[in-house]
């Protein structure tokens, strides 16, 4: 259908993911137990699991069993933050956006140091607040309730991220060879300043998580 395919081989064509009820459970604890930095990068994709197709009950005892383990191992959440703190906005003390390439254009990967930030934020802080939902958006909406977070903060976020988002689905709309590569300086000016208001709302929502994490 025009996907293409996992470059990490996180599929179902992958014997090593197709496993029983048991065996996740395991691997899970043995995940957030251990956490390696391969770890939580496998983590990081699974965590994110939804029941698609079948008996869906075979997942519900799934989230309740992953509290209990980032509770008998809190350290696997700050383990997480100091993953996702490794990629920073990209932002200058001037307030420039993206990194210059050798043809002097400001260049910015729009996923891995835009939508990133908010998807790995929200993932951490779910996990962190109990917050059962799998979308970024709506995790953001659940653990910023549950954290007392003022309603313009989280709308913040979610502008934030939804606007970056858009970026993306452009670039891949247009068919460029790397999609998710963006010259900044092409945009226009409201793209620009909606896109570094964006970068900075990313980069407050780090601010919070090394507060909430790593102090």
């Amino acid at each position: 259908c025009g996907f293409p395919l996992c470059r990490g081989n996180i599929m179902a064509s992958n014997p090593r993911w197709c496993l029983t009820a048991r065996e996740w459970r395991e691997q899970f604890e043995t995940w957030i137990g251990r956490g390696e930095p391969q770890d939580l990068l496998e983590a990081s994709a699974w965590l994110d699991f939804r029941p698609l197709a079948g008996n869906a009950e075979l997942t519900a005892s799934f989230r309740p069993l992953i509290r209990q383990a980032i509770a008998r191992h809190p350290r696997f959440l700050r383990l997480l933050a100091e993953s996702m703190l490794e990629r920073r906005a990209p932002l200058d003390w001037l307030g420039g956006i993206g990194t210059t390439d050798r043809d002097g254009r400001s260049m910015l990967d729009i996923k891995l140091n835009g939508t990133m930030i908010y998807v790995d934020a929200a993932r951490l802080y779910a996990l962190a607040h109990e917050v059962d939902a799998v979308g970024t958006r709506a995790r953001l909406e659940g653990a910023a309730h549950r954290m007392g977070v003022p309603a313009r903060e989280a709308e913040g976020w979610v502008g934030g991220f939804e606007y970056l988002q858009m970026l993306r689905l452009r670039g891949q709309i247009q068919e460029r060879s790397a999609p998710n590569l963006i010259d900044v300086d092409s945009l226009n000016d409201i793209d620009r300043r909606v896109l570094k208001e964006s970068l900075r709302i990313a980069r407050r929502l780090q601010q919070r998580v090394e507060m909430d994490f790593l102090r």
